[in-house]
């Protein structure tokens, strides 16, 4: 017998009081999972039936209450024996811990006494999941929950309590028979432990397992509706958007969502709407035009970075903020965090003016707030405020409720990622980069503030300590990706990332970031490198953006700010394009050849005036068009006429360009192999801010080949081949941080320049 079992059965045999039993478990936790599991089953059913005897004698049958501390003892309760004495507590509790009559607090010590009754009784499977099922029930809103909540959370993770559990519980409590007899405050209580406790335990965050009880949700959601309540509705919504969005995989799960609860809620909106007080009608003529940002909360988060920096650039602007005002409406989600004052303040220096109108409800009601309350509250200030236009970031209740009810003359949708959110009210819609969508999006390009957000300094010690942490050695090259582990889950990129980490020994893998990590810890260990691929969870981007020196870009799904905020950092990585040629016969060959296609919408003007043209006639370049055309000689030759749409010649050309007068403009790319690039393409007007690199690119060059194409690849194959080489090639990775560090430096100021007049245009229609 070892030390610590002869330990915990002599303090089991000697214990005298219910604090000694408490702390003989409290010793049996601080002796880890593993050495529970591994007890002999003798060893375990004997401490088992000792933690049997003396909590009867001295706690049960002495007239006391036990304490949940005694649940530490779950780990040798596989093996404890059925033990009937204690039944009779269980039957004497359960009466009571749904007693409205009782306060929370002893409510919540009937749970207690009951869960540890059914443990030593000898389920303690049973045990755990009567406690779940019936915490839930009790508010957040209570003194006992900061204790109750850490409880919660380091039990879950320590046992490793299956997410399983958790769904089938919330299946049971969300039953029509359930949820419709409780009263509003333990209905919304029910969704609260869900996402403000259960969501938060380690191995829950972003699990992809949650949307299993995605109709469970629409279910209850429909039936709130149908029940004509709309403000419980408005809070299951703001559920279901939390958790299936930070589960969307794909932008087509984004459709899903749109058509399944936003398109299920849009008429009620609508005929509240028809209820109250109009907006103005127009945007003013006189006096500033005043633009409202809706943001969920004012946080520093990765969308929040995007909209300082957008905000800034415009507000630096003496011409835009003489006749602009931004405000910045926080939408009040205490359910997810609390506002930031420090990053409301950061708004309010740069001429943005940020307020929360909804936190007099907020302080007064807590996570148990009245989202149609908090909704008509912001509404009513948007309106007291006489807003202009409304910029909102979507996808939630609130949102959809501001935009169904008409709450300013122009409303403005901006995608950060959901290209298919659809609502009544929606005029326009924008985003910083091309999220995929059926709607016509504008693309404000935002220059981002680099020295805040991409490269702020980072103390050189930081990054020592970190690295640390890994086996790294000098020769080792470390590949990663930081951001949300949803889109690490993705079996055909963990299967490319392992056969990269197996043909490349000199290597490790950090996936860094929250979510889903017991299901791709298990995918990985089935893959074999569960060894060189670490997991750090949440970690600062600026330290780890120079501890990895590879980013390895996830697909389908890629990753956004994250990617960005490394390149200003190094600026190696791999992205694969999820670009395919779906020509055959004469367009395919082509389209796979050698030679660059050059689609020109209005080829007919393409002539020797125009700035650039004799830059293409020197290249081998083909021009592809649908139409029988007149054009210049100098081309004639070398056009050739596909019998194809107008839709389908955007993806026949590998450039698209336009011709306006004496210049022409680039309007995009579809390249599906790699080919020699033609760089007189950036003579372009709308590319000069590049042509300085495009001049000078022989620099970036490396083995005869253009540094681009060793980070693009155009299948799993191309991308563990490039992978490779930027592994044994430190002279590439360099260059490539070279290249990419000059090219972002550009790409801001450019943007700077452009935005003003882009975002007015789309203000002024």
């Amino acid at each position: 017998m070892e030390l610590q079992e002869e330990e915990i059965i002599k303090r089991l045999q000697e214990s005298q009081s219910k604090k000694d039993l408490n702390n003989t478990c409290m010793l049996l936790r601080a002796f880890g999972k593993g050495w529970q599991e591994n007890l002999e089953t003798p060893l375990k059913e004997q401490i088992a039936q000792l933690l049997q005897d003396k909590s009867y004698e001295i706690i049960f049958k002495g007239g006391d209450v036990p304490d949940r501390t005694i649940l530490w003892a779950y780990g040798i309760f596989d093996c404890a024996r059925d033990d009937e004495r204690f039944l009779s507590y269980v039957d004497f509790c359960k009466p009571y811990i749904r007693d409205t009559s009782l306060s929370y607090y002893e409510r919540l010590l009937f749970i207690d006494y009951a869960s540890v009754a059914i443990m030593l009784s000898g389920d303690r499977e049973g045990a755990v999941k009567f406690f779940l099922e019936n915490i839930m029930f009790l508010t957040l809103n209570d003194y006992y929950i900061a204790d109750l909540n850490d409880f919660v959370l380091t039990f879950l993770y320590y046992y490793y309590i299956p997410i399983e559990w958790i769904l089938e519980i919330q299946r049971k409590n969300l039953s029509d028979e359930v949820y419709f007899s409780l009263d509003n405050t333990t209905r919304r209580s029910i969704f609260l432990w869900s996402m403000h406790c259960f969501w938060n335990t380690r191995h829950y965050f972003n699990n992809l397992k949650w949307i299993d009880n995605y109709e469970v949700w629409l279910n209850v959601l429909r039936e709130l509706l149908k029940r004509g309540e709309l403000d419980e509705a408005m809070y299951v919504e703001f559920y279901i958007y939390h958790i299936y969005g930070n589960s969307s995989q794909y932008a087509k799960m984004w459709e899903k969502y749109n058509n399944d609860v936003v398109k299920l809620v849009e008429h009620y909106f609508v005929e509240f709407g028809k209820t109250l007080r109009q907006c103005k009608k127009e945007i003013s003529k006189n006096g500033k035009i005043k633009i409202a940002l809706l943001k969920d909360r004012v946080v520093l988060n990765s969308p929040t970075k995007v909209d300082y920096s957008f905000c800034k650039a415009l507000m630096e602007n003496e011409e835009f903020s003489k006749k602009y005002e931004i405000n910045i409406y926080s939408l009040a989600y205490i359910q997810k965090s609390d506002d930031d004052p420090k990053v409301m303040q950061d708004f309010n220096v740069i001429g943005a003016h940020a307020l929360s109108p909804a936190y007099p409800l907020i302080k007064e009601h807590s996570y148990y707030v009245s989202h149609l309350q908090k909704a008509l509250k912001i509404r009513d200030s948007i309106i007291n405020d006489d807003i202009d236009v409304i910029i909102t970031e979507g996808t939630n209740d609130a949102s959809d409720f501001i935009l169904a009810t008409r709450s300013a003359p122009l409303q403005i949708f901006w995608s950060h990622g959901n290209g298919y959110y659809d609502i009544e009210g929606i005029d326009k819609r924008i985003s910083h980069f091309s999220p995929e969508s059926p709607y016509k999006i504008e693309q404000v390009h935002v220059p981002m503030d680099r020295d805040k957000f991409y490269n702020p300094q980072i103390d050189e010690s930081l990054i020592i300590k970190e690295k640390a942490k890994y086996p790294i050695k000098n020769d080792t090259v470390v590949l990663g990706v930081i951001g949300r582990l949803v889109k690490v889950d993705s079996d055909e990129y963990l299967e490319t990332i392992a056969k990269i980490l197996k043909e490349n020994q000199n290597t490790i893998f950090i996936a860094a970031g929250n979510g889903n990590e017991p299901d791709i810890r298990k995918k990985v260990e089935a893959l074999g490198v569960s060894d060189r691929f670490f997991m750090p969870g949440f970690v600062n981007p600026h330290v780890y953006g120079h501890i990895i020196d590879i980013f390895c870009n996830t697909f389908p799904l890629d990753q956004g700010e994250s990617f960005s905020e490394f390149l200003a950092k190094r600026g190696a990585f791999l992205n694969l394009l999820n670009r395919e040629c779906t020509f055959s016969g004469k367009l395919r060959e082509l389209k796979l050849g050698k030679k660059v296609l050059v689609y020109c919408d209005n080829l007919e003007e393409f002539k020797p005036n125009v700035c650039g043209f004799d830059e293409f006639i020197k290249t081998d370049c083909i021009f592809v068009t649908n139409k029988k055309l007149k054009v210049c000689d100098d081309i004639r030759d070398r056009v050739y006429v596909a019998d194809i749409s107008n839709e389908d010649m955007e993806l026949l050309g590998d450039y698209k360009i336009h011709v306006v007068g004496d210049c022409f403009e680039h309007l995009g790319g579809n390249f599906v192999c790699e080919k020699e690039l033609i760089w007189c393409v950036y003579h372009a007007k709308n590319l000069r801010w590049w042509k300085e690199m495009a001049d000078n690119i022989q620099e970036y060059y490396i083995d005869g080949s253009y540094i681009g194409w060793c980070c693009s690849a155009f299948s799993k194959e191309q991308y563990i081949k490039k992978a490779k080489f930027l592994i044994e090639n430190k002279k590439a990775r360099d260059k490539l941080g070279e290249f990419y560090g000059k090219h972002g430096v550009l790409q801001t100021n450019k943007f700077q320049q452009e935005l003003i007049k882009k975002f007015t245009q789309i203000i002024r229609g």
